[in-house]
């Protein structure tokens, strides 16, 4: 999905926004709404939403003003796509905004099946874009010897993954097996580098444009009189320098992008997930999300929705007469050896024994553990 900013003064408007386009089933998602230009601002430039859509006439900086900022000196391809919301009376102003770069414009109150058409359009240029991007690298790669192609898989996978030893560790063993060859091949791989990683930052919401540093582009050592040594460090430098990249992108979002995911889980952990659901759902690798929310809470993801689960079961099972077979399924688990299997691990016993000893006194026998 795509990343869309909300912008204007008036709190209604903005509700509006939210309740009349169906944003999700277009391929978008609201991932915040600013009262005027100086915020909008600086909430595109820390989250770098691929539209924003602003109203023109608000306090302190105006869309006008803020369209500028956003637009000036950057590329077609690296701005955002901007829909400019204009009330009746003020199409001189949406003129300017389209003299300034904007393609886009909605008339007040929003109507939803314009709202729609102005957001296919805009979802077909991104997509055009993505395309783009993923044919240059597919080119690039499709230039690398075999084994080299594999390998650049290989160290795409690390620095997604946040694994600083698996891709050095890659990218000497590269060398070692490149020996004696010319060094043509390391400019390749370090233009398709370059390229995948802009990917990588882009897809994490980040601007490929400033993350890593141009001075330290992974073919900038290749060529010339560079040695093998020289452009091996010169491409673990990069490498290193897209993992801290992605690395501050995803710890840099409001709220903290896996105390998001705690609130996620929190408010879902009755539905059926897995760690590859959310990671989606979030936009990040699964195997990065497991390692980094390992860190931040102490625990695994899953065993944080079994938690939960088993937490609201032990409740139930002290304040009602529900049969545990029901509590079961009510708290997420279709099946009821499943639900034994991790009431036992965490309570240490069993729902009935548990019920008996701390749950209501309801005058019915005991129940009978089966596997239904």
């Amino acid at each position: 999905m795509y990343s869309v900013l909300l912008v204007d003064d008036e709190p209604w408007a903005i509700e509006g926004l939210r309740m009349f386009v169906d944003w999700e089933g277009l391929g978008f998602r609201v991932s915040g709404s600013c009262e005027n230009g100086v915020e909008a601002l600086a909430a595109a430039r820390e989250a770098l939403p691929d539209v924003i859509v602003t109203d023109i006439r608000m306090p302190e900086m105006d869309g006008l003003e803020l369209i500028g900022q956003l637009l000036g000196g950057r590329g077609e391809g690296e701005s955002p796509e901007i829909v400019v919301l204009s009330a009746y009376g003020e199409f001189a102003y949406a003129k300017r905004a389209m003299q300034l770069g904007v393609y886009h414009y909605l008339m007040k109150p929003i109507v939803g099946e314009e709202a729609a058409e102005a957001l296919q359009r805009i979802r077909s240029r991104l997509d055009s874009r993505r395309a783009s991007r993923q044919k240059a690298g597919e080119v690039g790669e499709a230039m690398l010897p075999a084994l080299t192609a594999q390998r650049m898989k290989d160290v795409l996978q690390a620095i997604e993954e946040a694994d600083r030893t698996r891709a050095a560790d890659l990218i000497d063993r590269l060398f070692r097996e490149s020996e004696g060859r010319s060094l043509e091949w390391a400019e390749l791989f370090g233009g398709s580098l370059s390229v995948q990683c802009g990917k990588l930052i882009r897809e994490s919401g980040g601007d490929p444009a400033l993350w890593p540093s141009s001075r330290t582009s992974p073919n900038s050592a290749v060529g010339g009189d560079a040695g093998p040594a020289s452009v091996r460090m010169r491409l673990l430098s990069y490498a290193e320098q897209a993992i801290a990249a992605l690395q501050s992108i995803r710890e840099s979002r409001p709220g903290s992008t896996v105390a998001e995911v705690d609130r996620y889980v929190r408010d879902n952990y009755r539905s059926p997930l897995t760690i590859r659901d959310v990671a989606t759902r979030f936009y990040l690798n699964p195997v990065y999300l497991g390692k980094a929310y390992q860190e931040k809470f102490g625990c695994g993801l899953l065993d944080r929705i079994h938690d939960l689960r088993i937490a609201e079961a032990c409740e139930k099972l002290r304040t009602t007469s529900e049969p545990a077979g029901a509590i079961a399924e009510r708290v997420g688990y279709a099946h009821y050896p499943h639900f034994l299997q991790h009431f036992d691990r965490r309570m240490g016993r069993k729902p009935a024994e548990y019920r008996a000893s701390e749950g209501l006194k309801i005058g019915k026998p005991a129940e009978r553990e089966t596997d239904f």
